[in-house]
Formats: C-alpha cells, structure tokens, sequence
C-alpha cells in the first residue's frame, strides 16, 4: 500500500488551495473574455464567410445586380463591376469569370484620352464580355483628338477595341462622334445590333450605313441637329424597325426649320410598317396642302407622340389620322389645337371614331371652348390617363375662344362619372386656377367608383408665378389628403420651380 513520504502542513494546504482558487477564477475571466471576442467575431465570420459557400451562379445572380440601372456601368472604382473586385481575392475571381459583368460599359473619350493606361482598360473590359451582347455608349467631346503622341497612339487603341468589339454590339448610342471617329468606325458591321441611338450631325450619321442597316436592328433614335427632313435618304433599314425616334436634341423647335415636315413625316413612316411606337418632331409652320395621295399603313402601331413644345395647327390632326392607318393606336400624345375658330375645325370626335382603343392622350384647354370640351371628353370612353396642358404658348393662333377652357373646366367635367368612365390618372400641366369646391367634387366622385374603375392619380402642376401659401384654401387639407389616400387616391401639387410644399 502506497504511503506519502511527506505530510504536507496545514498552511501548505491553504496555500496551495489559494492557488488553485485564484487559477479558477483566471480561467473564469479568460473564458468571459472568449465569449465576449467570440460574440464579435460571430456576426462577422458570417458576413464574410456565407458569400464564399454560395454557388457561383447565385453569387452572379448578386453581381449582376449591383449594376447601375437605366445607364451602362462606368470605369468607377465606386461602382460595381470594378468595386467587386477590390473586396477580397476571390470577389475579384469571381467577377473576372463572368462575362455577362461586363457586358456594358460607358466610354467617355475625353475621360479615356486623359490617362495612357485607360485604353488599355477599355480593351481589358470588353475582353471580359466574351460573347456576351454588349452594351455601349460612346461619348465624344470637341478637342479629344491631336494631342501629344501618346495621346494619339491611345486614340487608336481605342477605336480598334472598340471596333473589335462590334461582333458582339446589341445596344449602342453614339453621342458627339467626331468625324475622325465616324470614319475610322465606318467599316464596322454590328451583325447583331438591335437598338442604336445617335445624336449629332446627319452628316456623321451618314457614315454609318452599315450600323443603319444592320439585318437585327429594331429599335433607332436619332437626335439630330441638322434638317430632320434629310433623314428620309439615310440608308435606314426602315422595314424592320419597331421604335423610332427622330427628333432635334433637347426638342429645340426655336429652330423649326430643322424639323421634319407633316408630309414627310407621313411618307417616312410608310416606309416603316412595322412601328409599335414612334416619337417625331414635326414642324409646325406647314401650310395646309392636298394630303390625298398620302397614307400610311402602321397595322402594330400603339404609341404616337410629338414633342411639346408647341401646338401644332389643327388641320394637323386631320391629317395624321386620315392617311395614317393606326388601329392598334393606345397612346396619343400630339400637341394639336383642338379646334379652329376660323374654319370650325373640330376633328376630335372623327379621331375617336378612327382611333377607338385610346387610353392614354393630351389634350390643349386653351384651344377648346367648354361645349367643345365636353365633347371631346365624351369621344374617348376608353380613356385611363389624360394628360391636359391647360395654359400653353399658342404661337401664331390669333383666333383662340372668347371663353377659353381652364383647369376648373375640365374638373367640372370629369366630375360626372359618365365622361372617361374609366380614368385612372389625371395630369393637369401649367394649371390656370384651382376651385376648391369642383376640386372636392371631382375627387369625391371619382373616389366613390369600384376599384377597377377608381381614379388612382391626380397630378397638377401651377406655372411658377403661383404661390399655394396666397391660397391655403384651395388645397385638400391633411385630413381629406388621408381620406382619398385610404381609398387609393394620390393627390399630388407641384409648382413648376420649385415643387409646392402641400403634396401628398
């Protein structure tokens, strides 16, 4: 039997009893402090740690969100593509492999010219698209070209990555090319374009034939700041196309000469049967002509629309509607007189007849008087959105009505449940007056219907002189404001400059 070979004293005992007590409680204090390191790191380890176990194709399904939306991605490091790559080693991995990443891209040139190494990045990134269908948009500037040699070597470096990339072009907008760049990108062949926006000279468009007949395209706009009428000898594969806008950058009709004539217009889209929509801006100093032997027949026609920056004649309407054949037409937006005093032109209720599956449309008080607008109104029983300009600049129509048509006209009108049975938005632009007893009206009636036929928007916009402090009264006040939004209303106020302080 085993016996100590030596007894240890009472004051050893608690010694080393101490001891351990004191090892306990060190254990005790470091495990706290663990759990409290741990609890930091736990939330963390999982931020960075989950991503890294996702599937490839759920973490591009992330990527390719971050994108910017409504314009291409840009050489930013504060923007996703690039911004991916500079999270960790196996981010950047991941984004280089997917080409659908890098798939769009801006090139401004001035931008790209401004740094040696930047067109080498432009070359790097569409490399990366592999076949992908790429997105383009190139944007020149006047002195980019015929700086220092560098400068000029980059030059060329840019527009050989940007023509090698070509194959694999489905949307491009052009913006400022120079000629020097026209031509060195004129023998580009974009088989697969589909949607090309240019804006700049006619002259440098030109250059592009065979962009502008490339066998995919559909889908043209074109802001051009020369005579507009020019454009009918573009070598335009106009057969094919399926959305077209042809207008003067920034709707500049101060220069009317530079847009495109009623009968041209006409002859042009005749050449374009398969138009789902088209935006075109047609001058308006045309004197009235003998249109018989025009027409056009647009069989999948569902959106028209003229820039508004002025009111077209209204023979204008006339016109458009007996040699344009549209009968799929829903949107109808032309800034035309409704009637003319002189000769009692009143072509809206003919238009109805013509154009019976409108929705959506604009309509100019000023030019109406109230019985005519009334019956104008009452043509359009398909209407779900009505945009009305009630205070406009009418240019050379002298011969307006004695008692021209205002905002609290079309209220009063709209009041009855019977007229637009089925409008859902109303957008009064440059409004004249406001009464608050047809406002209440209005919105009570309209309030009242089922929800497929209820009124969902009211939008009206005052001209920048009007105040909504001097007239406090004429707004719905807060409580109402609920009401109307617990019925699915939305009331909305705005001043031209700036918006007005009492929206909902």
């Amino acid at each position: 039997m085993f016996q100590p070979t030596k007894k240890l004293t009472g004051l050893e005992l608690i010694s080393h009893t101490q001891e351990l007590a004191r090892i306990d409680e060190r254990i005790r204090e470091l495990s706290e402090q663990r759990e409290k390191i741990q609890a930091y790191i736990t939330p963390h380890k999982a931020l960075i740690s989950y991503p890294r176990r996702l599937p490839l194709d759920i973490l591009e399904a992330i990527f390719l969100a971050c994108l910017p939306t409504g314009r291409n991605a840009v050489m930013s490091a504060q923007e996703a593509p690039l911004l991916l790559c500079r999270i960790c080693s196996g981010w950047r991995a991941a984004a280089i492999s997917m080409p659908r990443l890098w798939a769009s891209l801006h090139v401004p040139v001035s931008f790209i010219l401004a740094k040696e190494s930047r067109s080498s990045v432009v070359a790097q990134w569409l490399t990366r698209a592999a076949a992908c269908p790429l997105s383009l948009s190139i944007r020149e500037t006047p002195g980019n070209w015929n700086f220092q040699d560098y400068k000029n070597l980059a030059e060329a470096s840019l527009v050989k990555s940007i023509a090698k990339s070509s194959t694999g072009w489905k949307k491009v907008e052009l913006a400022g090319i120079s000629s020097k760049m026209a031509i060195a990108l004129a023998e580009i062949n974009p088989m697969h374009l589909e949607w090309f926006t240019f804006t700049g000279s006619l002259d440098c468009l030109s250059r592009f034939s065979q962009i502008l007949e490339s066998p995919c395209l559909r889908v043209v706009n074109l802001y051009c700041d020369s005579e507009l009428n020019l454009s009918l000898e573009l070598p335009v594969a106009w057969h094919q196309l399926t959305d077209l806008v042809l207008q003067i950058p920034g709707s500049r009709y101060s220069r009317s000469s530079d847009t495109i004539s009623l009968s041209n217009m006409i002859l042009l889209v005749g050449r374009c049967h398969r138009l789902v929509s088209i935006r075109v801006a047609i001058t308006d100093r045309e004197l009235p002509f003998d249109y018989g032997a025009l027409s056009a027949v647009l069989p999948f026609l569902e959106s028209f629309s003229v820039p508004f920056d002025v009111v077209l004649p209204t023979w204008y309407l006339a016109c458009i509607t007996d040699c344009i054949s549209m009968p799929k037409i829903r949107h109808f937006h032309v800034p035309i007189a409704g009637q003319d005093f002189e000769t009692e032109l009143f072509p809206l209720p003919s238009v109805a007849s013509r154009l019976p599956l409108i929705q959506d449309m604009t309509i100019h008080l000023g030019t109406l008087d109230p019985p005519r607008l009334l019956e104008a109104l009452q043509a359009f029983p398909a209407l779900t959105k009505l945009v009305v300009y009630a205070n406009v600049w009418y240019g050379r129509w002298d011969d307006l009505p004695e008692v021209p048509c205002g905002t609290t006209w079309i209220l009063e009108c709209l009041a009855d449940i019977t007229v637009c049975p089925r409008l859902q938005e109303l957008e009064v632009v440059k409004a004249d007056s406001l009464s608050k007893p047809i406002l209440d009206a209005f919105l009570g009636a309209r309030a009242g219907l089922e929800s497929s036929s209820r009124l969902r928007c009211l939008t009206v916009t005052f001209g920048s002189s009007w105040n909504d402090t001097q007239y406090p009264e004429q707004f719905p006040t807060p409580t109402e404001t609920e009401f109307y939004l617990s019925h699915g209303l939305t009331v909305l106020f705005y001043q031209t400059h700036p918006p007005c302080s009492r929206s909902a």
